[in-house]
């Protein structure tokens, strides 16, 4: 009979600065998929747990679905809420009858109220559930900050290969290949883990360029038949935690000297280069005045890291909106700002309306005042955004409710209801 491998998924990237706190409700928003809606939702998505799955089934396993919790990124997990994501995994191991691996999805960098590595902890557990002989495989995000408790608890631990992120399906399918190597090959395998004292701007984590991608490719180059896999963690950093830095992982088939070797040579060429990886980064006039100096038709993008949604900031900062309104350029713009008493106040209001709308700091004040824009109302909905570019390809993503409106010189304001921690 074909062996049984369970694959789960509950992933949340935390951001410990951030002064929201996550509850069941932000991975609720999303969508919770118990059992076979993991498998059947997530088909054709670029997404690690449909990648496991798939990957898993072309090696003759028998798949079974688990369950898939996500979120985007946000504040801490509070204690309570942890323990209801952890009773679901339960109850899913325990109908799912005897297992013969487990495959975890997770991010990585999921920190709740009273533990730093939350990720280790689920993995814990699943061991508990599962026993010592049941081999796990987990997986990470690139911005993962892995530690030497889910080590342990794990048989094998490898994250993403790229940044901006566009291998989730694939991370997902090298660690069904992996599963092939313990169950079916009867390899028993090992992760070193080397952890540096280096946090990097994440604007110079692009695996696609220097000085990352030598890096990558070192770490590519030591891949062989005792090496099996190589990931690099750069760690995310908004995440202010015991054990945090640059991890490598060194997945091998036993020669831990080998494994050892290959993360120390890493290690030593990260350092060699690392202040390549300095950022350079500007005040919001200078951006936007370099951004419309070098416009010359083509778009120009201004990134403001410190309060990304995407990072798990609140994303209620509205000193690029007001930097805007008050250049004065005739060149369109577009930025979004997260304010839900503005999104209430303009929602009920008819398309073309005049609004005038206090901006930004709703979340977290301690940063700034608001901004008032007088602008015109021009589009708002509430349906959700599916994802259709190379990252996460099909995946839902809800904002709540919305609303656009344009000022006086073009500006573009998307303004975003996102619910719960972001």
């Amino acid at each position: 009979m074909a062996k049984r491998v369970g694959v789960a998924s509950i992933i949340q990237e935390t951001n410990t600065f951030s002064a929201n706190r996550t509850t069941m409700q932000d991975f609720e928003i999303q969508g919770i998929w118990l059992g076979a809606e993991a498998d059947t939702n997530s088909q054709g998505m670029n997404i690690e747990v449909a990648g496991s799955l798939e990957q898993l089934r072309a090696h003759d396993f028998e798949a079974i679905p688990l369950m898939r919790a996500w979120a985007m990124s946000g504040g801490i997990l509070l204690d309570s809420e942890l323990a209801k994501m952890k009773s679901l995994l339960k109850d899913q191991i325990s109908a799912a009858g005897k297992l013969n691996g487990l495959i975890l999805n997770l991010h990585g960098a999921l920190v709740n109220e009273s533990d730093d590595h939350t990720d280790a902890q689920i993995t814990e557990y699943a061991r508990e559930l599962l026993g010592s002989d049941v081999p796990i495989v987990v997986t990470h995000d690139l911005h993962g900050n892995p530690s030497r408790r889910i080590v342990a608890a794990s048989d094998g631990l490898i994250g993403f290969r790229t940044y901006p992120h566009i291998d989730q399906g694939d991370t997902g399918r090298r660690a069904a290949d992996l599963m092939n190597e313990l169950l079916t090959n009867n390899r028993t395998l090992g992760t070193m883990l080397k952890k540096l004292n280096m946090i990097i701007p994440a604007e110079t984590m692009g695996t696609s360029d220097q000085p990352l991608l030598q890096i990558r490719e070192l770490a590519d180059s030591l891949i062989d038949d005792e090496i099996l896999d190589i990931s690099l963690f750069p760690v995310q950093p908004w995440i202010d935690v015991g054990e945090v830095g640059f991890g490598i992982t060194v997945v091998h088939a036993g020669n831990i000297k080998r494994a050892n070797e290959c993360a120390e040579v890493i290690r030593k060429a990260l350092w060699d280069i690392h202040k390549m990886f300095e950022a350079q980064l500007y005040s919001v006039e200078d951006a936007i005045d370099h951004a419309i100096k070098g416009y010359q038709g083509k778009m120009q993008m201004i990134a403001q890291s410190s309060d990304a949604p995407t990072g798990g900031s609140t994303g209620d900062d509205s000193r690029v909106v007001a930097a805007l309104v008050n250049y004065g350029s005739d060149i369109p713009s577009a930025c979004t700002v997260v304010d839900a008493p503005a999104v209430d106040k303009a929602f009920e209001r008819t398309i073309g309306d005049e609004v005038s709308l206090p901006l930004g700091f709703t979340i977290d004040p301690r940063w700034g005042s608001p901004s008032t824009v007088h602008a015109k109302l021009i589009n708002k909905g509430q349906a959700p955004v599916v994802l259709t570019g190379p990252a996460m390809t099909g995946q839902i993503v809800s904002i709540g409710r919305w609303i656009v409106v344009e000022t006086s010189n073009n500006l573009i304001l998307l303004d975003m209801r996102l619910q719960g921690s972001i």
